[in-house]
């Protein structure tokens, strides 16, 4: 039996080994930079304290990071590797959670980056006194994992590189429209960008359940949907 931190380190080198990853990856942390500028250049604009340095940092590292760990999910299928890799561990599952725990390191790891980059931009800055609260840093953390996650469950489920990121854009655009007055009261449990949005401002209170809700839709549902799939789907 091949042990599972073998696996594991496999699924690391396989996250970021193609060109395409390193590229999206490399975009990922550079935006997460870039997005500090908002903050740091229109200081009357936007407001300076901490939790808004970290906000920004997750937003930018957000906009590319769930398509490195997609890409990692489709992989096998879209390169042809499967029947290697479930020759060498035909156990499905484990494999699955090795790209799933693969996934959440690299994000933790991308997260912790984004934390500094907001904690040396924020210290630059004249304008921010005082330190994080709890509940933001929480809520900073939860929000990377969450968005990542997401990327993650669409590749699992949909085993094509191409179709999950046209999917993963395209749900994100139709769930934007859930902010229009008539269907906002679907969008407050359906819309990751307000559920997730109250996530990272750490706005528990009178939300949590709507935050679970989405999660549920987009990372739970596609993730057991994509579980299944791979346990069954005929490798050739």
């Amino acid at each position: 039996m091949i042990p599972f931190r073998n696996l594991l380190a496999a699924e690391l080198r396989k996250t970021v080994s193609t060109r395409a990853a390193k590229a999206l990856l490399a975009a990922a942390l550079g935006l997460t930079v870039a997005a500090e500028a908002v903050p740091l250049i229109f200081t009357h604009d936007v407001t300076q304290d901490r939790a808004s340095y970290l906000t920004w940092a997750a937003l930018g590292l957000s906009r590319l990071l769930p398509i490195v760990l997609l890409m990692a999910m489709t992989a096998e299928w879209s390169q042809r590797t499967a029947l290697t890799t479930f020759t060498l561990e035909p156990r499905r599952g484990r494999v699955l959670i090795a790209k799933v725990a693969a996934g959440l390191i690299i994000t933790a790891a991308c997260g912790l980056f984004a934390f500094a980059v907001a904690e040396v931009t924020a210290g630059v800055s004249r304008h921010v006194a005082g330190g994080q609260d709890w509940t933001e840093l929480l809520g900073f953390a939860l929000f990377i994992m969450a968005t990542s996650a997401i990327g993650i469950a669409v590749g699992a489920a949909l085993h094509n590189t191409a179709a999950a990121i046209v999917t993963y854009f395209a749900v994100a655009a139709a769930a934007s429209l859930l902010m229009i007055p008539a269907l906002e009261r679907a969008g407050q449990w359906i819309n990751t960008g307000e559920t997730f949005g109250w996530m990272l401002a750490g706005q528990w209170s009178g939300h949590a359940a709507q935050v679970a809700a989405s999660a549920a839709l987009w990372i739970a549902l596609p993730l057991a949907v994509g579980a299944i799939r791979i346990i069954r789907r005929e490798v050739s």
